[in-house]
């Protein structure tokens, strides 16, 4: 703001600001121009832009119709469905294959609960049927042959991948172990996205050929280690079996309950538990009065004042003296164990591997958990279920066919009393071996471990056993073919008439760029309208546009001259794809359907080479390798003029041009201010002499009228 004083027409009388006003309109006038100039420009920047947008989704088309698949699109079809249906890759060989028949097809092996026995027996004892959602502990009685449970917790803890080159996480708590051979090894299932890991001590004495399949825990640190990088947002998941966990709470003053994380408290063959409380630094213990849990201080030898009880059940501590807690916060730390049973699986794949896997299953846990774990187990690939009617369960196989040649694809492993060997009665269970399926195609007998499989890029699925021959037969997909290259066409003509319109859009040139003065005068529409106008045509004729259009032109209508291409197709109009009779369109292309058709069933491989054809010259080359350089060359181009919307005005040359605008209008804004401060200043003096004039002329008139 200026700091010249300002006096306006107090002894002149004259409206200084309105005439200063006037002045200064005229003196504005560079500037005005200066505005509408950069704004034009800033016109043109979203005009380009806007455009540059279609040659960049052309671009995007071009690069996808260079890409096979949008030319080798195959069909298939069946002489019988109900027998053999195909579907075919797109680098599927044209032509057809009869498969005379099919002997045997193929099957999953299976095994059933109890069929070790004869007469085969079930689940349930005497007594009632298994819940399959109820937990397992509280129907420990429930099954003929009777849970082993084990003291102990299991613990579930998921971790994220950092991406370091040897990824290590730390355990909550000490998982139990056992040692063989000289190993040892953990309690523990370690998944990496779905990536199944055994835990050891030491990895030395494995075999070579497995030491990818486990991980190292030092029970010093209590990290888990892995052997290679675990890359960054990976899910790292660990279920182990810890002998007992602590939890720490802080509780407020006078808490009546405390909740602890696992729901069943594991006992010892005396009914006492393997529990133990700190309230403050002081020590509690339980103590078994028939049946109910209470809970005593360990100074309290005699055990007559308990101050609270325990729910062996739910894990749920309930405090009947509230003066153990009579602090504001109070430390409670609880020591215990719960409830645990094991049982192992493994399965075979076709290859002679083995997939084995350990399962922890928590005392409240159900037999639907049970299942669900072993059917959600990425690369055990079996399917556990049980039949309530039947009180049986099943494991079957995900895979089809004979995966093992020596015996059982689906291994019962673990102890006599594993959860599956001993209450779920699979220990001897005979298992219903995998089947291959067997057939002859084209004079050719031959079998496959699944009912699917593929053979030169065609992939059948046998639906049945037969004897009368099926013929499959594997031709070009036309009607996909022809609206791929139709979609092309679609998006061409689209950029021909976006560009078109801009350089045939009228030019106004009495329309400038409107003042903010010039819009204080109109309404919003008056607005709008006189914009349309002032913007329309900055493109008109604009030659990095008309020389676009004309190369693609050029390009398009260009034989290809390939020596892999039928003379009969070498151009576009030999496959019913022309100009449009009206020039004014700049060049859109239309298309006789049957005309291209008919090319791409005639010769399926000309009218590709047509389109995405390579050479070492541009006349070698097909259309879209041809559009797409000429396209992105346009697009380079345009953006160095215009730039992006990530582009600061320093990167392209518009953006330069309205910063030399910019730094033009700020200094004439200067010039300006100085100019009116200069009219003010001139007006201030006249405004000063004038009222010293009138004061002297008020002193010499009273004078004279005195004497």
């Amino acid at each position: 703001m200026s700091s010249i004083q300002r006096i306006t027409g107090l002894a002149s009388g004259m409206d200084i600001d309105s005439i200063v006003e006037k002045m200064m309109t005229a003196a504005k006038q560079p500037l005005v121009k200066l505005q509408q100039q950069k704004q034009i420009l800033e016109w043109q920047e979203e005009d380009y832009r806007t455009l540059n947008q279609k040659y960049f989704d052309f671009r995007s088309t071009l690069s996808n119709m260079k890409l096979t698949t949008k030319y080798r699109v195959r069909t298939t079809t069946s002489s019988n469905e109900n027998n053999v249906t195909a579907t075919a890759a797109n680098n599927a060989a044209l032509g057809s294959a009869t498969i005379q028949s099919v002997t045997q097809l193929a099957t999953a092996a299976t095994k059933i609960s109890g069929t070790g026995s004869a007469p085969p027996t079930t689940l349930s004892g005497s007594g009632a049927k298994i819940k399959a959602d109820a937990s397992l502990y509280s129907q420990t009685g429930n099954f003929s042959n009777r849970i082993t449970w084990n003291n102990g917790v299991v613990v579930s803890q998921s971790f994220t991948g950092d991406g370091d080159a040897t990824a290590a996480v730390k355990l909550s708590n000490p998982p139990v172990s056992t040692t063989t051979d000289g190993i040892t090894y953990y309690a523990m299932n370690v998944k990496v996205n779905g990536k199944t890991y055994q835990v050891v001590n030491d990895k030395s004495n494995i075999p070579d050929n497995e030491k990818g399949n486990y991980a190292v825990y030092n029970a010093e640190s209590g990290v888990l280690t892995f052997d290679s990088a675990v890359s960054a947002g990976s899910g790292i998941n660990v279920e182990y079996v810890a002998d007992a966990v602590t939890e720490t709470k802080t509780l407020s003053k006078g808490a009546a309950t405390m909740q602890l994380g696992h729901g069943l408290i594991a006992t010892d063959a005396t009914g006492n538990q393997a529990f133990s409380l700190k309230i403050n630094n002081t020590n509690y213990v339980l103590g078994n009065d028939n049946g109910t849990y209470k809970l005593y201080a360990e100074s309290d030898t005699g055990k007559s004042s308990p101050v609270g009880t325990l729910d062996a059940s739910t894990g749920l501590i309930t405090f009947t003296d509230s003066s153990v807690l009579s602090g504001d916060n109070n430390t409670v730390s609880a020591t215990y164990s719960s409830k645990y049973a094991t049982m192992s699986l493994g399965s075979y794949n076709e290859d002679g591997s083995m997939n084995k896997a350990a399962f922890y299953i928590d005392g409240t846990d159900s037999l639907n958990d049970v299942m669900a774990d072993v059917n959600s187990h990425s690369t055990l690939g079996v399917s556990m279920y049980y039949d309530e009617n039947a009180d049986r369960v099943s494991l079957t196989r995900k895979m089809t066919g004979d995966l093992n040649k020596n015996g059982d694809e689906i291994i019962i492993g673990g102890s006599d009393n594993d959860f599956l060997n001993q209450t779920l009665q699979f220990n001897g269970s005979k298992e219903s071996v995998g089947k291959n399926a067997k057939f002859t195609i084209n004079g050719l007998e031959t079998e496959r471990t699944s009912n699917t499989f593929t053979i030169s890029g065609v992939t059948y699925t046998l639906k049945s056993k037969f004897d009368t021959p099926v013929t499959v037969t594997v031709s070009n997909d036309t009607d996909t073919i022809f609206k791929n290259i139709k979609d092309f066409v679609d998006q061409y003509n689209s950029l021909i008439d976006a560009v078109q319109s801009k350089l045939n859009e009228d030019r106004y040139s009495d329309y400038a760029p409107l003042t903010d003065d010039q819009r204080k005068e109109m309404t919003d529409t008056q607005q709008d309208q006189w914009d349309k106008k002032a913007r329309s045509g900055l493109l008109r004729n604009d030659m990095t546009l008309k020389s676009s259009l004309s190369n693609m032109r050029s390009l398009i209508y260009s034989k290809v001259n390939n020596a892999n291409i039928s003379s009969e197709y070498n151009q576009l109009s030999s496959i019913g794809i022309t100009t449009t009779s009206d020039w004014l369109e700049g060049g859109k292309l239309e298309i006789n359907e049957d005309k291209l058709k008919a090319a791409i069933q005639n010769d399926p491989d000309s009218v590709e080479l047509l389109f995405r054809a390579t050479g070492s010259t541009t006349s070698e080359k097909g259309i879209v390798q041809r559009l797409y350089d000429s396209v992105n060359n346009t697009y380079n181009t345009i953006v160095d003029k215009a730039g992006k919307s990530t582009y600061v005005n320093t990167q392209f040359t518009i953006g330069k041009n309205i910063n030399d605008l910019t730094d033009k209008i700020r200094d004439m804004n200067d010039k300006l201010g100085k100019l009116e401060d200069r009219y003010y200043a001139q007006f201030t003096a006249m405004e000063q002499a004038i009222q010293k004039y009138n004061s002297q002329y008020t002193y010499l008139s009273s004078f004279f009228s005195n004497s």
